[in-house]
C-alpha cells in the first residue's frame, strides 16, 4: 500500500541530501499535509523542516526537530540480527515516511512524538514501549507485527485508512479515545462542526474494527475482549451521532430517516451495554452463571415473601424450575395476576441469561477466537 502512495504522490524536494547517503538512496519528502489537512492535530502552515533529512545519530542530541525522517536513513543503522533500540529520545515535528522494517525489532523505549507525522510510512517490527504520542497523527501509517505498550496517547489524529496487521495496543481505550478531527480555521458553523464531530465517531470505529481483527492474532486475552467492547459500542454510538447530525442538519428526508432510526439504533445501544455486560463481552463464564444463582436465589425469595393470592409451598423449587426453563408449564396461576407476571419476567430474564451463559460457554470450548 505504502509503495503505491509513493507512485501516485507528486514528489516534493524540500530536503537536502544528507553526507551519509548518496542522492540516489534519498527519498523526497512527500506531500503537503501540514499546510493542507486542516482536520489533523499536525497541522501547521508556519511550520517550515529543516532541508537536512534525519540521519538517526542518536548520540548528537536529544532528538530531531522539524526534520523528514525517511526510512532509509535507519535502514542503514540496522545490523541484521540485532534489535536497533531507540531510548528516550524526542521527535517533535517530524515526518516519517517510507518502509520501516526491523530485523528482527526496532525498539523505541521512553520516547515522545510530539506533533509528529506518520501518513505515508510502514512499519513492520517496531516496538513502542512507554512512549508518549501528542499532536501526532497516524493517518495513512500501517502497522505490522508491531506493539504499543503502555503509552500515552493525546490528541492523535487517524483516518480509515490507518492499518494495524498482528500488531498489539496495550490500551485501546485510550488510544481511542484520545483521536481528534479538527474543524476548518475558515467554518465555524455548528453544522461543520457536528459533521466533524459524527465522522470522527464513524472512523473511530473502522480503526477499532481493524484493531479486533490485529488482537485476534496477537496480544492478551483480555485485551481482545475489551476491544471487541469498544468496538460494538463505538458501532452504535456512531449510528446516533450520524442521527443526531441529521436531524439537526439535514434535509427533510434525512430528517425523517432520523426519527424512524435512532429509536432502533438507541436500543441497540442499550441491549449490547446490557448483554456484553453479562459475559464480560465474551471473556467471562462465570458472570453469567453467577448472575443466573443470583436470580434463582432472588425470585425464590420473592415468591417466598410476597403476598399472592396463590398460596406457594415451595417457592425455591418454583425459582429452580422456572430459571432453568424446565417447569415453566406447570406454574401456571389462574386468576393471580400479579403472580403470573412475576413468572413471565422471571422466564424472559432466565431466558436471556441461559442463553448468554450457553452461547459463551460453547464459544469458549468449541473454537480459538
Amino acid at each position: 500500500m505504502i509503495k503505491k502512495l509513493f507512485a501516485n504522490v507528486k514528489l516534493v524536494n524540500r530536503v537536502a541530501p544528507n553526507p551519509s547517503l548518496t542522492a540516489d538512496e534519498l527519498p523526497g519528502h512527500i506531500g503537503n499535509r501540514r499546510t493542507s489537512s486542516w482536520w489533523e492535530p499536525i497541522y501547521g502552515p508556519d511550520i517550515i523542516m529543516s532541508a537536512e533529512a534525519y540521519d538517526w545519530n542518536l548520540n548528537r542530541d536529544a532528538g530531531p526537530h522539524r526534520r523528514f525522517v525517511p526510512a532509509v536513513a535507519l535502514s542503514r543503522k540496522l545490523n541484521a540480527g540485532e534489535i536497533f533500540f531507540v531510548r528516550k529520545m524526542t521527535f517533535r515535528e517530524c515526518d516519517f515516511q517510507g518502509i520501516f522494517r526491523g530485523d528482527p525489532i526496532i525498539m523505541f523505549e521512553d520516547c515522545q512524538f510530539i506533533n509528529c507525522d506518520f501518513a505515508y510510512s510502514s512499519w513492520t517490527g517496531a516496538h513502542f514501549k512507554q512512549c508518549a504520542f501528542s499532536d501526532s497523527s497516524l493517518s495513512l501509517a500501517s502497522f505490522e507485527r508491531c506493539e504499543f505498550r503502555d503509552c500515552v496517547w493525546e490528541r492523535l489524529g487517524i483516518t480509515s485508512r490507518t492499518e494495524f496487521i498482528a500488531t498489539f495496543v496495550s490500551d485501546p481505550k485510550a488510544f481511542i479515545q484520545a483521536t481528534v478531527s479538527r474543524t476548518n480555521p475558515e467554518d465555524a458553523s455548528k453544522k461543520h462542526k457536528s459533521y466533524q464531530a459524527h465522522r470522527l465517531s464513524g472512523t473511530r470505529a473502522h480503526v477499532l474494527r481493524s484493531l479486533i481483527l490485529s488482537h485476534a492474532a496477537v496480544g492478551d486475552e483480555h485485551i481482545y475482549y475489551r476491544t471487541v467492547r469498544l468496538h460494538e459500542l463505538q458501532r452504535c454510538s456512531a449510528r446516533l451521532a450520524q442521527n443526531v447530525h441529521e436531524l439537526v442538519h439535514g434535509n427533510v428526508g434525512r430528517k425523517f430517516g432520523s426519527v424512524l432510526k435512532m429509536p432502533f439504533n438507541l436500543l441497540d445501544y442499550l441491549l449490547m451495554s446490557l448483554l456484553g455486560f453479562t459475559n464480560a463481552w465474551g471473556d467471562s463464564v462465570s458472570r453469567p452463571c453467577t448472575l443466573l444463582a443470583g436470580m434463582f436465589a432472588t425470585f425464590g425469595l420473592l415468591y417466598t415473601f410476597l403476598p399472592f393470592k396463590t398460596i406457594i409451598t415451595h417457592p425455591f423449587q418454583k425459582s429452580f424450575d422456572i430459571t432453568l426453563l424446565v417447569g415453566y408449564s406447570n406454574q401456571a396461576a389462574d386468576a393471580d395476576k400479579y403472580l403470573a407476571l412475576l413468572q413471565d419476567a422471571h422466564a424472559v430474564v432466565a431466558i436471556l441469561l441461559y442463553t448468554v451463559f450457553l452461547s459463551t460457554m460453547i464459544s469458549k470450548l468449541s473454537r480459538a477466537r
